[in-house]
């Protein structure tokens, strides 16, 4: 299977609704991930009474982000052909998180982070737009309505702009002001609907002591880091100074997102925040299944993890 995604050929990208529909008719049939809960951040006192089957939502959120992902992999020419690698380890990963069959605030922020990611590996050494600058901190913004736990970290977004291309002042302004829009936009709602912001949006319920399926994702989630960042390691002096920038930045967002999750989960023991460090790891991935050293290892990993997937269902 890892051979038909490795190649170039656009069509395998069919198999990923076969995949996902497989993990949802799990899930439903053995009534893994039920919650019937709306929580999209600061935008949930708008839908308050609404009980909807919200699942197929949540995958069809699934299946872009990992279109994204893979475009915004093969746009920055880090192999010299194009693969499709990145689709299958992303949906495969996400199918141990409740956010992948429940639509949340940190599923639509996967989406919004998956754009922020395009807009920022778009923006080149000598790149003089503020275009890309704009859009980048409005898509940090918008997330950050969706997941208020990330409001504290859009500074970073700057550091991340920074580690790609120069920033000048103007590009702070216009960064801040991007950023803003849309808490401008959810005051307005408010007003306009009457209704009154609630800080408690804010903070996330705290949920029930951590099950056995936590800790078998925290292990696989610690591994594939392990693997990902050593292996890329492994190839830092064949690689480009463009592509090393990009490195670095993927790896100062994992660092931002770990220290987040680490917090959330010591906390409130909410475990999906850790799903938002598939986004900078699976663009990593890829390479270490073209590692010499890693690559048998890591493809018979990936099969492993495709098996436990499956069987997560059944054993907890």
């Amino acid at each position: 299977m890892l051979k038909l995604f490795s190649g170039n050929r656009t069509i395998v990208l069919l198999l990923l609704p076969v995949f996902l529909f497989l993990f949802h008719f799990l899930n439903y049939s053995n009534r893994f991930y039920l919650s019937s809960d709306l929580d999209i951040g600061l935008w949930t006192i708008f839908f308050t009474g609404i009980k909807i089957n919200t699942s197929w939502v949540a995958g069809g959120l699934v299946l872009l982000n990992s279109v994204i992902l893979n475009v915004v992999f093969n746009r920055s020419n880090f192999f010299d052909r194009i693969t499709y690698l990145i689709a299958p380890c992303y949906v495969v990963l996400m199918s141990f998180f409740e956010c992948s069959y429940v639509l949340s605030g940190v599923i639509i922020s996967h989406t919004l982070l998956a754009l922020m990611l395009r807009q920022l590996f778009d923006m080149t050494q000598n790149d003089i737009r503020k275009s890309g600058v704009f859009n980048t901190l409005f898509l940090a913004g918008l997330m950050a309505t969706f997941l208020p736990v990330f409001l504290p970290a859009i500074p970073i977004v700057f550091v991340l702009i920074r580690l790609i291309r120069p920033l000048e002042v103007r590009d702070v302004f216009i960064g801040i002001i991007a950023a803003s829009l849309p808490l401008i936009y959810y005051f307005s709602a408010n007003y306009i609907f009457d209704y009154v912001p609630s800080l408690q949006a804010a903070l996330p319920e705290k949920k029930d002591v951590l099950k056995g399926d936590s800790f078998a994702l925290l292990g696989i989630i610690s591994v594939s880091s392990i693997i990902g960042f050593s292996t890329f390691l492994g190839q830092w002096n064949e690689s480009s100074i463009r592509t090393k920038r990009q490195f670095q930045m993927l790896l100062c967002l994992f660092l931002c997102f770990l220290l987040f999750s680490v917090f959330y989960v010591l906390s409130f023991q909410h475990i999906d925040f850790f799903s938002l460090l598939l986004l900078p790891l699976c663009l990593l991935l890829p390479f270490a299944f073209r590692s010499q050293s890693l690559g048998m290892s890591t493809s018979g990993a990936f099969y492993l993890l495709l098996t436990f997937s499956v069987m997560k269902f059944f054993i907890f």
